[in-house]
């Protein structure tokens, strides 16, 4: 795991098998239960959830429109404050959000121009995306608050690269992910 120059780090869950950011799978069947087990599976340890809508229960929009789950890692005595209104190098989206409240942003996008042509729309859970600083520094018995992200009308049967970017006073943290989602078969009867 590592952490930023600031000293805080994000999670993405679910994961691959073997813990590697990249979430494969086929579109429209539940032959592959791996990520919502793994999902149900992190629900079950955690005291409370927030509202994360559809990402908040199963099949937590697997097999079409995948959510993930990003937390900030559990580190003893981090507290920040959220941006200040004099920050230049934010996404438009976060600008805005700022207009309306003072939390720990965050934005998630296609990494590549590539990604970002084919990416679709990413819905947030809580809308907008944002983590209530005076929830930190937290304790050990605490559990991190959530954020889920849902990623919908991407094209199948490429691989994605998407990064999620914590913004808050005096840096930032981020997260990437590949999500590639093969493309449903379709049978061709001949006669």
């Amino acid at each position: 795991m590592t952490y930023s120059q600031q000293g805080i780090g994000l999670s993405a869950t679910p994961t691959s098998v073997n813990t590697q950011p990249i979430i494969s799978y086929k579109a429209y069947t539940d032959d592959d239960k791996q990520y919502v087990d793994e999902l149900d599976s992190f629900f079950k340890r955690r005291k409370r959830s927030s509202d994360l809508g559809p990402c908040g229960s199963s099949p937590f929009g697997y097999w079409n429109k995948p959510c993930i789950i990003i937390r900030i890692n559990k580190q003893l005595g981090w507290s920040t404050k959220p941006l200040r209104n004099d920050t230049n190098d934010i996404p438009q989206d976060v600008k805005n959000w700022m207009k309306t409240d003072q939390k720990l942003w965050l934005h998630c996008h296609g990494f590549h121009s590539y990604d970002k042509e084919h990416i679709g729309k990413i819905i947030y859970y809580p809308d907008p995306p944002g983590f209530d600083p005076g929830l930190f520094p937290i304790n050990m018995t605490d559990d991190t608050p959530l954020v889920a992200v849902q990623i919908t009308n991407f094209t199948l049967g490429i691989s994605l690269a998407v990064e999620c970017t914590l913004y808050y006073d005096g840096g930032s943290s981020s997260v990437a992910f590949l999500l590639y989602v093969t493309p449903k078969r379709k049978v061709i009867l001949s006669v």
